[in-house]
């Protein structure tokens, strides 16, 4: 059964709080019915370079069983939008909660590229206490890499990858190569292309705290990676991971290359002359139910292809801009 709509005395009550830390109420903005309440925007004009312009903005929801949940919006000129959330019973803990957290923490950035955060961050206690703030969980990210918006959104269900997502801006044509991010390492998937979009996964390894933590990580790796390929012409990229871009290859031809060495050696195991009772032979029989079961606890499903070979890029550069109907 739906809550019925905030009063004007819940309204008085619950800003109190907010009122006291110069935290004003924004009627326009408030959703009454859904028992939201919304905060006038707070300009951090003290905040230079990748943050200048950054606007804060608060909104508390009234949820059931006396739980409220606060949310603080951190935009940017640029479109970038950090969030951070946190549920409880008292609002004016959950406030003391988020303004622990410097609005800095939300961002990362570095030359070419800016990174927002989206946290969650769990209930641990008293945030004015001498204690660490409570934990906070990354839900998802996204960086501007020039032309380029990077998504990062991690999974909550443990040894899942975490997806990532490649967009190009408006009006632009990009060719991106399938070992763009592949070339990081064994944790990252190729790209696969889609109409506007690429896609793709990286393995973020641990609990929920430690694939938080390992997700920020591999997002700026990410974002640093495109930033400096974008600032350099596409033959740099084939020259710098030259020999990076043949691991990716032989990487895709591995399950190939398995089920040829399978087959060569069912070919082989009779004139071996193994004996019926060895360990030898019993490994060998059951070895594609072996390889079938860890094919399926990679990031990506192995595909039975021959990989393209790594070519040189002779594009004279990575953007392409289209004109704007």
């Amino acid at each position: 059964m739906p809550l019925p709509p905030l009063t004007h005395h819940e309204i008085i009550e619950l800003v109190e709080p907010f009122t006291r830390r110069g935290r004003h109420v924004d009627l326009a903005a408030t959703d009454r019915i859904a028992r939201r309440l919304a905060f006038k925007p707070v300009h951090h004009a003290d905040e230079t370079g990748a943050l200048a312009g950054l606007c804060e903005i608060l909104q508390l929801e009234s949820r059931n069983s006396g739980n409220y949940r606060l949310t603080r919006r951190l935009l940017l000129d640029s479109g970038l939008e950090a969030t951070l959330e946190t549920d409880g019973k008292d609002p004016g803990e959950l406030l003391a909660r988020v303004e622990a957290v410097p609005v800095r923490r939300q961002f990362c950035s570095g030359d070419g590229f800016v990174i927002a955060h989206a946290h969650r961050m769990e209930d641990g206690g008293d945030a004015s206490a001498a204690t660490p703030a409570p934990e906070m969980l990354l839900t998802h990210g996204e960086a501007r890499v020039g032309a380029i918006t990077l998504k990062l959104r991690v999974s909550t269900v443990s040894g899942y990858p975490a997806d990532i997502e490649l967009l190009a801006a408006a009006g632009d044509s990009i060719e991106l190569p399938e070992d763009m991010l592949a070339v990081l390492g064994w944790d990252w998937a190729r790209l696969i292309a889609d109409t506007d979009r690429w896609t793709s996964k990286v393995r973020v390894r641990g609990g929920e705290l430690q694939r938080s933590e390992r997700s920020e990580i591999k997002l700026q790796r990410a974002a640093e990676h495109l930033a400096q390929i974008f600032a350099e012409a596409p033959r740099r990229y084939h020259q710098r991971w030259y020999a990076a871009r043949w691991g990716v290859a032989f990487r895709r031809a591995i399950p190939l290359l398995t089920g040829i060495g399978l087959i060569a050696g069912a070919i082989a195991v009779p004139s071996l002359h193994i004996p019926e009772g060895s360990p030898i032979r019993l490994l060998l029989f059951n070895s594609p139910t072996i390889l079938i079961a860890l094919a399926f606890c990679m990031q990506e499903l192995p595909r039975l292809e021959i990989p393209p070979l790594p070519r040189r890029l002779t594009a004279p550069a990575w953007r392409k801009t289209q004109p704007v109907a």
